[in-house]
């Protein structure tokens, strides 16, 4: 699985070097050393900064969480942006063809971003263990870290196999049909 784990990376690139940079600006701001320099790296971390586990209870969970809601809040809009004129509005190469390859453009920069928006495995193993295996947060940081630590850490398994990338393609592919 990591060949096509690569191959969506690669694929939805815009979107995976933006988690990388997010990632590195979110290890500077926690102070977490990081590894190996480089956000497209032909390995099991492409689209990701390699860096040292959090080890408090709001770092991990602002390392599991945070730069993928930056890729949200950023691809989003883009994504509407261009998906809703080409869709709902219509827009073919017949009617203006720099305004349909403007909001193509738009929409591919959009999915690539909402494709990264999961952390790796470790990060979303690292939250669970910190918040709940070893209880370095408080009962009310549990409580508000619980259902964005599910999200993560199964959205980061599905990251890892792809079925982001998958699932985004059938979206298109259907609402063009």
């Amino acid at each position: 699985m990591t060949a096509l784990y690569i191959a969506s990376k690669i694929l939805t690139f815009p979107g995976a070097y933006l988690r990388g940079f997010w990632e590195q600006l979110t290890c500077k701001i926690l102070g977490l050393p990081v590894e190996v320099p480089g956000y497209l790296r032909i390995d099991e971390a492409c689209g990701h900064v390699e860096h040292g586990l959090a080890q408090k209870g709001f770092a991990a969970y602002l390392m599991a969480t945070g730069p993928g809601f930056m890729n949200f809040v950023t691809g989003f809009p883009i994504f509407l942006a261009g998906f809703i004129n080409l869709v709902f509005l219509g827009i073919r190469p017949s009617d203006s063809i720099g305004f349909f390859i403007l909001y193509v453009l738009l929409t591919y920069v959009g999915i690539s971003l909402l494709c990264n928006i999961f952390p790796l495995v470790e990060d979303a193993m690292n939250l669970y263990d910190v918040a709940f295996a070893q209880k370095k947060m408080n009962i009310i940081g549990r409580i508000f870290a619980f259902i964005p630590s599910i999200i993560a850490y199964a959205g980061a398994y599905l990251e890892k196999y792809a079925v982001t990338v998958i699932l985004w393609i059938v979206f298109i592919v259907l609402s063009f049909i």
